[in-house]
């Protein structure tokens, strides 16, 4: 993976959550509590995961710097194979008292204090491993991570309210980056799959893609375009590709929206959303 130069990481991660609170700051009450995209999640259920969490960001962030990659009190490393889902639905809104405006002053507070600590690294702290509970990182993929929740879960919120709602492209590089240990976790092996099949996706931009996604049973495998005919050939622009990897965009809604082309199979295609699952 090559997430981007650390000047750029940190410019995208303020963006990122600059531009989220500018629109959270323009809702209403009523709003706050809608549903939004990310199933069993409204609005304040979103704003509330990413406000909760960035104080253990901030936290795994200065003791990496440290030298100190323990897991801090209060986190674990997940078991193998965890999707680790955050709590949803009346379980999430239980476990917290504050509504809208007041997470979106924690929101604010909790990423002031995270860009305090990202300006204040030097050049070494960037290749310093940095606890996360899906294992060891280095503190640059440890940021990019954090542009991925702020980017993310941003369409999850926006994409309510804009059906041709996409990522910034400022944001997309580091996604880009992130899509092989994304898919990592949200593979589902089907044992009925036919194996194997290869989906293709041909990417026009800002960022161009060409790739090859081959799964069997019990594994998959991406690579380069090859020379083996594709069962399925998916067409669109880098936004929706990274949606589409990150499960946000369901094969059939994201066709008849405009935001996807298909070619191939149809009964394969519509498979894609099952074998990697958003979360």
């Amino acid at each position: 993976m090559v997430i981007r130069q650390p000047d750029d990481l940190i410019y995208t991660v303020v963006s990122e959550a600059s531009c989220l609170h500018d629109f959270l700051s323009r809702l209403s009450p009523e709003t706050w509590v809608s549903d939004s995209t990310s199933e069993g999640w409204t609005i304040e259920d979103v704003v509330a995961h990413l406000s909760g969490n960035i104080d253990n960001w901030t936290r795994n962030l200065i003791r990496a710097v440290a030298g100190n990659t323990s897991p801090p009190e209060g986190q674990a490393y997940l078991a193998a194979g965890d999707r680790a889902s955050h709590p949803r639905g009346p379980i999430a809104r239980a476990s917290r008292s504050q509504t809208g405006p007041q997470l979106l002053d924690e929101f604010i507070k909790g990423h002031e204090s995270f860009r305090k600590v990202l300006e204040s690294l030097t050049e070494d702290d960037w290749g310093k491993p940095c606890f996360h509970r899906r294992g060891i990182l280095t503190v640059r993929m440890f940021i990019g991570l954090q542009v991925q929740e702020l980017a993310i879960h941003g369409w999850d919120i926006r994409s309510g309210f804009d059906n041709e709602a996409k990522l910034s492209e400022i944001s997309l590089p580091v996604l880009i980056d992130l899509i092989p240990r994304w898919i990592n976790t949200a593979f589902t092996p089907q044992a009925e799959l036919p194996t194997p099949v290869i989906f293709r996706f041909e990417v026009s931009g800002p960022i161009g893609v060409r790739q090859d996604l081959t799964v069997t049973s019990g594994g998959y495998q991406m690579e380069l375009v090859g020379k083996n005919p594709a069962d399925v050939i998916f067409r669109c622009n880098t936004s929706n590709y990274i949606l589409m990897m990150y499960g946000r965009l369901e094969v059939e809604r994201a066709i008849a929206d405009g935001r996807l082309t298909m070619e191939g199979s149809g009964e394969l295609a519509n498979t894609f959303n099952s074998l990697f699952k958003g979360f």
